[in-house]
């Protein structure tokens, strides 16, 4: 009897971390934390942000898009990868998150 509920309740922690591992948000989440360590590895955060706050409110957009393509043509492609990365996955995530707390329990399957 013994061993039987042994099998039984390690049959249900495996489903149970695979339930885990197969919901789409931690992955968000880890590849966006690690996308964020590596932006921070890669640049200077408070120069970032001491140069951003310098913009007047108009000309962000302008300044977001002079950036970017300075760092393309500097040839920084990892670091406009990472910036893509973090855009994309911040998206996904608040998609995500958006759907879990809006959607019906009833049509959450």
């Amino acid at each position: 009897m013994t061993t039987m509920k042994s099998k039984v309740m390690r049959r249900v922690y495996y489903s149970f971390m695979l339930s885990f591992f197969e919901q789409p948000l931690l992955w968000v989440g880890l590849v966006l934390g690690g996308s964020v360590a590596l932006f921070g590895r890669l640049t200077h955060v408070a120069a970032i942000w001491h140069n951003f706050v310098k913009v007047p409110v108009g000309s962000v957009p302008g300044y977001i898009e002079q950036t970017f393509a300075g760092a393309l043509s500097r040839g920084e492609f990892d670091t406009v990868l990472v910036v893509l990365a973090m855009a994309i996955l911040t998206t996904v995530a608040v998609y995500q998150l958006a759907r879990v707390r809006f959607v019906p329990r009833w049509q959450m399957v």
